[in-house]
């Protein structure tokens, strides 16, 4: 009943309401829900859960931000100020459907998948498989060759593996299984050091890590004691540096150059200030909504051409070795910037924008595709992670891949745009295959 009354309050009032009075409606409606979610027998983090809390975050941000241009501050260049009371109501209507669909389909799921490794032996492979397989990397040897949803398991192969034994440290109190938990830990975060270029990349094995320990604790209660004053330590780190480390992509140590400089003939910068600012827009979706809403504006809604890619992304590559790649994030900062796809000089030439969900829905159908769109994307979210079975057991390895990975989605609103349903599908299948030829009577 809370998110239905908090959707009737967006669509009768949501349009008179500034961007700035809607951010703190909806993260009132989040706290209502967190605080019920508490009281709830089964109260243990869904990504559901996560979502309320994400939403807090990016709202923060998106106030953040507008107090930035406010100020006179604000560095985001494709910040449309004139449609943020529009981009926000349109965030609101699509978390609420969202939250209204998860509800709806609560119960319901697909085949599950849940298969428990519960051998030393086997669990000892799959830790040095991990272990060997992404040290590899450091010499440049990967997977490339690999395509479609095997690539993206791969890609998240230590990550998960961070979290299946974190959480098996955590539920059984094994040293071994905590060094596991560690060992990538540490494998993973100086891999992100030594080689990404993405700032997310060194604090993922930081979310991982605890998230797989709290997770295996199966309890909320443990989120208020001193097991989280480490975690809260390396992020308020993390965000201090963030700015920091967008100069110096792939050279983290020419951050920690930069940051212990005190050359007194240089001009000093507050970097706290500045880093903190970089990490909330960073964590800002209102540029790329006011976008999408000043495209519709001078355009008229896309009617699906936004998501058109989409089609060609159900046709399974062994079918269609030649199949192009979906960069909707690409043809989204092309969109914004009116260039031409062969301009190098454009805005999409060297960037990929996500639209987000309600971006793209509002996009292509407008305030009905935005309503409709995100309650049936809602709704398709329990049934794949009801398959997981991600809590029937901490020895659940297929359970633990894919319904990690949708915590990790979670948290920033389950994807960048709607491909993450194509993805979400093509990991549930491989898995679901694996599944039934691995347990198969031999």
């Amino acid at each position: 009943m809370v998110n239905f009354f908090f959707l009737v309050v967006y669509l009768f009032f949501g349009d008179t309401l500034q961007g700035e009075e809607l951010f703190y409606i909806l993260s009132a409606h989040c706290i209502i829900n967190i605080i019920s979610h508490f009281s709830l027998e089964d109260n243990k983090v869904s990504p559901l859960f996560l979502f309320y809390a994400g939403v807090i975050a990016i709202n923060y941000a998106d106030l953040g931000l507008i107090d930035q241009y406010h100020s006179g501050h604000a560095k985001i260049s494709y910040l449309i100020p004139k449609y943020i009371d529009e981009s926000a109501h349109i965030w609101c209507l699509s978390c609420t459907c969202m939250m209204i669909g998860w509800n709806y389909n609560n119960k319901r799921s697909l085949p599950p998948i849940a298969v428990n490794v519960t051998s030393a032996s086997t669990l000892r492979i799959i830790y040095l498989f991990l272990f060997i397989v992404n040290a590899m990397r450091l010499y440049g040897a990967g997977l490339s060759f690999l395509s479609g949803p095997v690539l993206k398991i791969y890609a998240l192969t230590n990550s998960i593996g961070i979290i299946f034994f974190a959480r098996l440290w955590a539920k059984n109190d094994i040293k071994i299984y905590r060094f596991y938990a560690l060992s990538l830990f540490v494998l993973e975060t100086y891999l992100a050091i030594q080689m990404s270029f993405l700032r997310y990349d060194i604090i993922l094995p930081t979310m991982c890590l605890f998230a797989g320990y709290f997770i295996g604790k199966g309890s909320l209660k443990y989120l208020v004691s001193y097991r989280i004053i480490p975690f809260l330590i390396i992020i308020s780190l993390y965000s201090s540096i963030f700015k920091t480390l967008q100069n110096n992509r792939s050279k983290f140590y020419k951050v920690i150059e930069t940051l212990l400089d005190d050359d007194p003939t240089k001009p000093k910068v507050n970097n706290e200030k500045e880093n903190s600012g970089a990490l909330l827009a960073r964590s800002s979706n209102l540029g790329q909504l006011t976008n999408c809403v000043k495209l519709t504006k001078q355009k008229g809604f896309y009617n699906g051409k936004a998501s058109e890619p989409l089609i060609v992304a159900l046709v399974p590559r062994i079918l269609w070795p030649d199949k192009p790649i979906i960069q909707l994030g690409r043809w989204f900062a092309y969109e914004m910037s009116g260039a031409k796809l062969n301009d190098p000089n454009s805005l999409g030439a060297n960037n990929s924008i996500n639209m987000t969900i309600p971006g793209e829905l509002f996009l292509d159908f407008g305030y009905l595709g935005v309503l409709i769109g995100s309650f049936l994307f809602g709704a398709f979210l329990p049934l794949v992670w009801n398959a997981a079975s991600f809590y029937s057991s901490e020895y659940n390895l297929p359970g633990t891949i894919f319904g990690g990975f949708l915590l990790l989605l979670s948290i920033a609103d389950f994807g960048a745009d709607l491909q993450v349903v194509i993805t979400l599908m093509s990991i549930y299948v491989s898995l679901a295959v694996i599944k039934r030829f691995g347990t198969s009577k031999k």
